[in-house]
């Protein structure tokens, strides 16, 4: 062969070995954790994040370094080499593809990461403290080529009481001569993965029982057991039952070996086969990168408009701000619930916005959920059974004390929280429904600036605004108009075109009502059975919905002040309903129409919303 050919090749084969060391001896295992990990679901990285805290439950140095991504960041592009070239090789790689994600995935990641890159070179505990977090939805090389008896006592692990982990944490020795043979025997079989995986379960299953010191000792005597397992082939059955000691009374050797073998050519070869497409698969290029996934709108379904609000709330006159309270009161006159979300309680939830800010999302909308529970327990003035309040309470104790204190003490208290606080709180709280809560936390957290500058009853109109603005669908058109309708002529979210002429004829009409014609719609009135189905058929798509809304918002802001009260409340209804009917009139027959239109026939009557007649010439 020609000397050049020969130099290319050479060169060749040099460029191929060393993309696949990029990363160190584990390049194909960290190559394939770092694509996985960017194709992590919010839903999977909450489970990542939430068995992190388990671990560090446990673990004296709290999972890991306290870095953070952006001190990791400039370690990994410093001149000094603080860190190994492979190890930062795959920093960047990993703090590309993670760019979009919080400061506390991409440690989480990184910390895995890291382990993996120097597997081999860590103790099994050490390497699972980091790496267990992402264990079950990243799993490891080898895991699934572990011995009988090993997947045995993890199956039995799994099914531990506290009782029998707190066993697990009692103190042990072991006789010398047995645990040099131990050692020994674990230096013989480096290659076997049964103590590391016993980990990685272990973090995972003990801290559900016991946390501290005590949790940690339960964990590295399981870890004990998975040694021993590892290495059972080089040791005597009389220094197998001697190191089995501290474990033989919560999962007796005996028992494991009570399992159905499965052939062992199946399961090497299912690993080699899945070995063979890590390593197969094109390393992703770090300068390549796909389309951005298109990211879920922070503020929910109805983003456009709460960020419209958002904006034009802060930038309302102080004339229009007064028009603003003036309407509100006009709406709580008839409305039942006059201080449906007091100024104590709105307060409170400010405050946790704002003292949560730096910590994630899903311990903030725990934090979010635990106040607005406790705000309205301590408003409700007796309106709710005792046992209930003091559940309601329970995540803020002992740091409040609640004796005594009104909305507007627990607000204080309540400002008054640290991180360390606000964590505690979060645990304890129940698990709210994020797909609800996230939105209003993204779009108050917003607002946090605006509310700091404005009064009580401006910081409770522009809540009660914006929560029904970011759950508009959630809500009954009615029920959004009386949260909203103090802003509905000042920051509009309906579209009037939109609504059709007749509908429209229809909320011109609402406006001009006047006192005799609100007492009329405010009489009791009842539809047939069969119109009722009708409607209900009509409407079920939900097409009707921009009228109804529309009808509400100009009927609790007009109606009251002809009429206030039940009487008031009874006419709003009845124009919702109106509304309704209105917009779902090409789905239903002439007859229907009218008989549904009956009760707002007497204040507007169905013909005068039709067109009028062009005049003759």
């Amino acid at each position: 062969m020609a000397p050049a050919s020969q130099g290319l090749l050479g060169r060749i084969q040099r460029s191929n070995d060393e993309a696949s060391h990029r990363f160190g001896p584990h390049t194909a295992e960290v190559e394939a954790f770092i694509v996985a990990a960017g194709q992590l679901t919010p839903w999977q990285w909450r489970q990542v994040l939430a068995t992190r805290r388990l671990v560090a439950s446990v673990t004296k140095d709290g999972a890991g370094s306290r870095d953070s991504a952006r001190s990791i960041q400039v370690a990994i592009r410093s001149s000094e080499r603080l860190i190994s070239e492979p190890l930062a090789r795959a920093g960047e790689v990993l703090f590309d593809t993670l760019v979009k994600r919080s400061e506390e995935k991409q440690v989480a990641a990184w910390q895995a990461m890291t382990a993996l890159v120097v597997r081999s070179q860590l103790p099994a505990l050490k390497f699972a403290v980091h790496y267990a977090p992402f264990a079950v939805l990243i799993p490891l090389s080898g895991s699934d080529v572990l011995d009988p008896k090993t997947r045995r006592f993890l199956e039995l692990l799994q099914a531990l009481t506290r009782e029998e982990v707190e066993a697990l944490a009692n103190r042990w020795r072991i006789e010398p001569g047995a645990s040099h043979a131990l050692l020994q025997a674990v230096a013989k079989n480096k290659h076997v993965k049964s103590e590391e995986a016993v980990a990685v379960a272990a973090l995972s299953l003990i801290p559900n029982h016991l946390v501290g010191d005590q949790g940690w000792s339960a964990v590295r005597t399981a870890v004990h057991g998975g040694r021993v397992l590892g290495a059972m082939g080089e040791l005597s059955p009389q220094e197998i039952a001697e190191l089995w000691t501290p474990l033989e009374a919560v999962i007796p050797l005996a028992s494991l070996s009570e399992v159905e073998t499965h052939p062992a050519g199946e399961r090497v070869r299912s690993a080699v086969n899945r070995a063979i497409k890590t390593i197969t698969r094109p390393p992703r290029s770090r300068f390549v990168q796909p389309a951005p996934a298109r990211a879920a709108a922070p503020y929910g379904p109805n983003h456009a408009e709460v960020a419209a609000f958002i904006k034009g709330a802060a930038e309302l006159s102080p004339i229009k701000w007064l028009r603003v309270l003036d309407r509100r009161k006009l709406v709580a006159s008839v409305t039942r619930e006059v201080a449906a979300e007091p100024a104590g309680v709105v307060r409170s939830i400010l405050a946790a916005l704002e003292g949560t800010r730096d910590l994630d999302t899903y311990t903030r909308c725990r934090a979010f959920s635990a106040v607005e529970r406790a705000g309205f327990a301590i408003e409700s003035h007796g309106r709710i059974d005792v046992d209930q309040v003091r559940r309601m309470l329970e995540p803020f104790e002992p740091m409040i004390v609640f004796a005594h204190m009104n909305g507007g003490g627990f607000a204080h208290r309540v400002a008054a929280l640290d991180r360390g606080e606000w964590q505690r709180v979060a645990a304890a709280a129940p698990d709210p429904n994020q797909e609800a809560v996230v939105p209003l936390v993204n779009a108050g957290t917003a607002m946090i600036d605006f509310f700091g500058g404005r009064s009580d009853d401006e910081a409770v109109a522009a809540w009660l605004a914006l929560a029904a603005l970011v759950h508009r669908h959630h809500l009954t058109p009615i029920k959004f108009a009386a949260s909203y309708a103090p802003f509905a002529s000042a920051i509009p979210v309906t579209n009037p075109r939109a609504l059709g002429a007749m509908v429209s004829r229809y909320v011109t009409a609402v406006g001009r009502l006047g006192a005799s014609q609100c007492a009329a719609l405010a009489e009791p009135w009842q539809v047939d059975e069969a119109h009722s189905s009708a409607l209900s058929r009509a409407v079920a798509d939900g097409v009707t919905r921009p009228g109804e809304e529309a009808a509400a918002l100009a009927a609790v802001v007009t109606v009251p002040m002809r009429l206030a009260g039940s009487g008031g409340w009874a006419a709003v209804k009845t124009v919702a309903f109106g509304g309704r009917v209105i917009a779902a009139r090409g789905r239903l027959t002439a007859e229907q129409l009218e008989a549904l239109w009956q009760p707002i026939q007497p204040a507007i009557p169905l013909v005068s919303l039709h067109a009028p007649a062009k005049a003759k010439r």
